[in-house]
């Protein structure tokens, strides 16, 4: 695991087959915001969950947006109505047969906006972070 900070945001970038997901409720407690985004290249889709203050408050597949669950399963409905990826009445809006990159990078940016999520490439790749192997 890579970790670092970047515009108010602590983050950590985990290789393999990484537990933060897992424990995503312990590390948002005391009031701290945790989003996990896990891009499950073997094992589509890629997938989106949000904890804050202790609590897991919503959840949802990129790309299967009409499937969501958490305490609060519609926090970001409002946002993916806005964005075009669900109608108001929580259907699809994306254009059938539109290539699934093109379609989740409408979440993908949409989350970036609601979080205020900058993590430029260059502060994962090339500069130099601390590493921890876990076990």
């Amino acid at each position: 695991m890579r970790v670092g900070a970047c515009d108010g945001w602590s983050f950590a970038v985990e290789y393999g087959i990484g537990a933060g997901g897992n424990r995503l409720v312990e590390i948002s407690r005391n009031g701290v915001e945790a989003i996990h985004l896990d891009p499950s290249p073997d094992h589509p889709p890629a997938m989106f969950s949000y904890a804050r203050d202790g609590a897991y408050l919503c959840s949802f597949g990129i790309s299967e947006e009409v499937w969501r669950w958490g305490e609060q399963p519609d926090l970001l409905l409002p946002e993916l109505i806005a964005a075009g990826v669900l109608h108001p009445d929580g259907e699809y809006a994306r254009p059938d047969g539109e290539p699934y990159l093109d379609r989740d990078r409408h979440t993908l940016a949409l989350i970036e906006t609601r979080f205020g999520l900058v993590l430029p490439r260059d502060k994962v790749v090339d500069k130099r972070l601390p590493a921890f192997l876990i076990r």
